[in-house]
């Protein structure tokens, strides 16, 4: 039995003692395992954390060049400015401000004298002091030969009308397509006294029954009443589409009509600044109109021509209802730019783009008179006007190759031409309401010029 015992005991000694070296191993490769794993764990970390710091590092750099961009960017690199050029821009800005102050101070003084312009000037009170009669304005026996008076400025863009103030004629009005109203004092200081502004060109002006104020319209599409006094604008018309005519209702002096391109005319009030009537019912854009002297029918003008005939070109409306009488008054197929009533005859006249100016009569049918007409000038289609003189003996139009033209009403003929008076197109002329063969033209040349 002790025999078997120690054989069994040396047999687990041998068998413990080959155990153990591969427990041993066993442990060995764990530990191995193990730090490898911490290695590889370890490695992970500080990739990562390079990783980290190298976006950190390229964040601050893009932070740094775009603070340096924006730094080049704020910063503007001037070149090089030799001291002779920086003496010149230091005197051209001298010089800026200098002329700034002085208009400045023009417009304080132009504004001050703006009270005394409506104030009739010597030359018009001593030729209203050679008639008997006040009232009425002497005889007109001549026409103007050459320019008499020349104004300091001018318009920057085409002027598209002119117009005395009232009866005595004391200043000027002029509308023009750079946005502006000017008002000159021509008699005294012949300077431009008053600008008024617009947003967009302005198309037609008249001066309203109080004669301080004045309205106007164009492509802005309001229709400013304004005070030349003080420039301020009274009230304001808003319109739907460009403001292309005006007028005053000859006996309602609160009360103006307006035409448009497309959406035909309108009547205000200017008391309660409100729409009284409008007629849509229009043909063409209006290029003109004029009331009959009782203020009960209106006419206008358009430039509507279909096929071969312009049948709705001349209109002839009743006011009060704002309603179409008749359309069938001018068949020719060309369309007319002006109208204007006669002041003592029973007539009225159109500025047609066939070249010569159409007479009509004032009576139902209001039939166009075919023995006689006024023709020497060219329209060609622009938006010349024509007026009459203020006794009706003569007739002034504007040309379209720059020319100003006179017309003696008994024999329709051309008696006399002013050739080249504006450069380019010469849009209207109007006769002074008292001073005798005083004629006022503008033309897209942007020059307003005094003949006598």
């Amino acid at each position: 039995m002790e025999n078997i015992v120690e054989a069994y005991n040396s047999s687990s000694s041998d068998n413990d003692l080959e155990i153990k070296p591969e427990i041993q191993k066993r442990e060995e490769i764990e530990n191995s395992s193990q730090f490898s794993r911490s290695l590889s764990s370890q490695l992970e970390v500080t990739s990562f954390n390079k990783q980290k710091r190298k976006r950190s590092i390229s964040m601050e750099e893009m932070d740094v060049s775009i603070n340096i961009k924006d730094s080049i960017s704020q910063k503007k690199v001037r070149g090089y400015i030799s001291k002779r050029e920086k003496l010149k821009q230091e005197i051209e800005s001298k010089a800026k401000e200098k002329c700034l102050s002085t208009i400045n101070e023009e417009v304080c003084k132009t504004s001050s004298q703006i009270g005394t312009l409506l104030s009739i000037p010597n030359k018009i009170s001593s030729a209203l002091e050679s008639t008997q009669d006040k009232s009425k304005p002497p005889h007109f026996n001549t026409v103007p030969k050459r320019q008499i008076i020349y104004l300091d400025t001018k318009h920057v863009n085409g002027v598209n009308s002119i117009l005395w103030c009232g009866s005595f004629g004391q200043i000027l009005a002029s509308a023009s397509m750079d946005g502006t109203v000017r008002i000159w004092d021509v008699f005294r200081s012949k300077k431009c006294v008053q600008v008024l502004h617009h947003d967009g060109a302005v198309k037609d002006i008249q001066w309203n029954h109080n004669r301080n104020n004045i309205l106007s319209g164009g492509y802005d599409k309001i229709v400013k009443l304004t005070d030349i006094e003080s420039g301020t604008v009274i009230q304001k018309f808003p319109h739907s589409q460009i403001v292309t005519a005006l007028r005053c209702h000859p006996l309602q002096s609160n009360v103006f009509v307006s035409g448009m391109i497309k959406d035909g005319i309108q009547s205000w009030d200017i008391r309660t600044n409100k729409l009284i009537k409008e007629s849509k019912k229009f043909w063409g854009s209006v290029n003109d109109l004029e009331f009959f002297p009782d203020g009960n029918n209106l006419l206008t003008c358009s430039d509507y021509v279909v096929r071969n005939a312009a049948d709705k070109n001349i209109v002839v409306w009743d006011f009060d209802s704002l309603t179409a009488i008749s359309n069938q008054i001018y068949q020719e197929a060309f369309s007319c730019t002006a109208l204007r009533i006669h002041p003592f005859n029973n007539y009225f006249i159109a500025q047609s783009n066939a070249n010569y100016i159409a007479i009509f009569g004032m009576n139902k049918p209001w039939k166009l008179d075919k023995r006689k007409r006024f023709e020497g000038h060219l329209v060609n289609g622009y938006p010349i006007r024509c007026n009459f003189s203020p006794e009706s003996d003569y007739i002034v139009s504007g040309d379209s190759n720059g020319g100003i033209y006179f017309y003696e009403w008994s024999s329709s003929k051309v008696i006399k031409k002013i050739e080249n008076a504006h450069q380019g197109i010469c849009t209207d002329a109007c006769w002074h309401p008292v001073l005798n063969g005083i004629v006022a033209s503008c033309g897209w040349d942007g020059n307003v010029l005094i003949w006598g």
